[in-house]
């Protein structure tokens, strides 16, 4: 594991600190997250933003979400989406900071009281499930993965793996299976956590793991 030094930690936190205040006069990203089902309340918690005003060194993420990785200790990771309701094409839809190390999102859900926990493919996949008291952590892809992840979800009884409902998905399904005793869950084709949880709500999620 990565340790930041304090400096490091605090452009962190100013970084954030900075993005969310430019999410509260950007119409446009607050009108995104609202169509992906996430109101100011949700975007307060995890401490979402935006990048118009960005801090040196991040000027190649403007106009694209700040999603910050929180833990007990602060922020320690941040990516960045693109905001546009497109398939991204030409461009990446998510950035990670070079020489970025690799971590769970959504770790503050690992000490809620719970037998399961489950784990997505994306933040705002694990963001939807938490929101609809699912416990849920999150991992970038397969590729992002460590073998210290393993040990943060031993505790759990049952730990489900919410892949996509495409051939990505079933293969982070199986990797997680494999990885970390995972139940794989079996998403409607084509869909992922956040697009069942629009069309659904968050029963057609708890129906998933009854």
């Amino acid at each position: 594991m990565q340790t930041l030094s304090t400096e490091q930690r605090r452009f962190f936190e100013q970084a954030v600190s900075t993005y969310q205040r430019d999410l509260a006069g950007d119409t446009s990203a607050q009108g995104y997250l609202a169509a992906r089902g996430f109101g100011p309340a949700v975007a307060s918690t995890y401490r979402l933003g935006v990048v118009r005003t960005p801090l040196p060194g991040h000027e190649q993420y403007r106009h694209r979400l700040a999603i910050p990785y929180l833990t007990p200790a602060g922020v320690v990771n941040l990516r960045f989406r693109c905001a546009e309701a497109h398939d991204c094409d030409g461009h990446a839809k998510y950035l990670s900071l070079p020489d970025a190390a690799s971590n769970l999102f959504n770790v503050l859900d690992l000490k809620k009281t719970s037998p399961f926990i489950c784990v997505t493919e994306g933040e705002l996949d694990a963001m939807t499930l938490s929101m609809c008291g699912l416990p849920a952590v999150g991992i970038p892809g397969v590729s992002t993965w460590q073998k210290w992840f393993s040990r943060c979800l031993e505790d759990f009884d049952v730990i489900y793996a919410f892949g996509d409902g495409d051939d990505a998905g079933g293969k982070l399904n199986s990797f997680l299976a494999k990885e970390a005793r995972a139940r794989p869950i079996s998403m409607p084709r084509g869909m992922d956590v956040n697009t069942l949880y629009l069309e659904g709500g968050a029963d057609a999620l708890e129906r998933l793991i009854d």
